[in-house]
């Protein structure tokens, strides 16, 4: 058998939510792994076979997703189960709901990754618990940044059933 079919039959299906990782706002994340760990996660997305939405807020202003992201997941070897989508507000969950519906894309189990993990990361993982019952969400923490003290940050992220922060 196939060592990517192996791995795909032992994990469960699954979407990636890349939150804004774009220039604009990667530029002053106090991470400095995050890239690094955005492209694990969507590397280790692609291996299990998991759906993956690049959320974008206004990329008309603020440029699409960052090189090292995109260019694994375009071009003439692009991976399939692969949307963008644009938001206008803090909150993407209701777009996530929308390419997961559109796409048959999982519905039950999230992993969110990006920025800021003090504002679009966290309304986002914390509405997508809300609005679907059932569904578990896990923050990748080490996948997640913000322009602030992350400290603080991650002590206020909301608590909620479903969500896990780790």
């Amino acid at each position: 058998m196939n060592s990517n079919r192996s791995i795909r039959a032992k994990s469960k299906d699954g979407t990636l939510v890349v939150v804004d990782m774009q220039q604009f706002f990667v530029n002053g994340c106090l991470n400095q792994n995050l890239v690094a760990n955005v492209v694990a996660e969507v590397l280790m997305a692609i291996l299990k076979g998991w759906a993956i939405v690049l959320l974008e807020c206004e990329p008309w202003r603020n440029g699409e997703t960052i090189t090292p992201i995109a260019r694994l997941l375009s071009g003439s070897s692009g991976y399939a189960r692969t949307r963008r989508k644009s938001k206008d507000y803090e909150d993407g969950s209701l777009e996530v709901i929308e390419v997961c519906r559109e796409n048959g894309y999982s519905l039950t189990n999230f992993r969110v990754v990006g920025v800021y993990s003090d504002c679009c990361v966290e309304q986002t993982a914390v509405s997508l618990v809300e609005k679907l019952e059932g569904a578990s969400v896990r923050v990748v923490k080490r996948a997640c940044s913000t322009d602030f003290e992350e400290k603080t940050g991650w002590e206020v992220f909301r608590k909620r059933a479903r969500l896990k922060v780790a």
